[in-house]
């Protein structure tokens, strides 16, 4: 039941900043209001952190899914330290553009911090989610 709600959550961000990207009027009012919108991938990269290294509800032993599904030689590892930092360092792009009123950067950022959440971050939680 929680990797749907953490499905749905990086799901419900990933678009709201392809919107936010691909569209001139969401920007357009307020810029630095808009750069509120960088808690919406540091959220994202919690809720994938808290997920990974909580309880596999699977073998309901106290064991981390971050420990049952991360294989040594596997790229689980290294996606989700990927998410992460593409998370972040859009957050920060996002949160930097806002403030110093940057609507091309600003939209762009969105947008492909939109993206990389749906084709790295969506992956990754499936990843730790199939037994």
């Amino acid at each position: 039941m929680r990797q749907f709600v953490v499905l749905l959550v990086n799901i419900l961000v990933a678009l709201s900043l392809v919107v936010v990207g691909s569209s001139r009027r969401w920007i357009g009012a307020s810029p630095r209001l808009a750069s509120v919108l960088a808690v919406l991938p540091l959220l994202n990269a919690a809720l994938l952190a808290a997920y990974v290294f909580g309880e596999d509800s699977y073998r309901d032993d106290g064991t981390s899914r971050w420990d049952a599904y991360r294989s040594p030689g596997g790229a689980l590892g290294a996606m989700f330290v990927l998410s992460i930092a593409l998370m972040v360092s859009g957050a920060a792009l996002l949160a930097y553009s806002g403030l110093r009123n940057r609507t091309r950067v600003f939209r762009t950022t969105a947008f492909t911090c939109g993206l990389a959440s749906l084709l790295v971050v969506t992956p990754t939680i499936i990843g730790f989610s199939t037994n």
